[in-house]
């Protein structure tokens, strides 16, 4: 009996010393995906600031097409 036991402890489950690395690599990933996320489309976007100038009425829905379609196509490049 004695020898079950000790081959028990010798080759049962132990955690890897570094488990805990994959939950915070996770988390870390998440905040910033989530980050990065809210940032781009945020106010200080450049359609956010688009949007505030057509808005103010500092440009014309004509020049607020166009722009907004060169903002769409250039975010599709990356």
């Amino acid at each position: 009996m004695n020898e079950y036991l000790s081959a028990a402890a010798e080759y049962g489950w132990h955690p890897w010393p570094f488990f805990w690395i994959f939950p915070v690599l996770f988390w870390l990933a998440a905040i910033t995906f989530a980050v990065r996320f809210r940032r781009g489309c945020g106010r200080d976007s450049g359609v956010g600031l688009l949007r505030s100038a057509f808005a103010r009425g500092e440009i014309s829905e004509e020049d607020y097409l166009s722009r907004l379609a060169v903002l769409r196509r250039s975010r599709r490049l990356f």
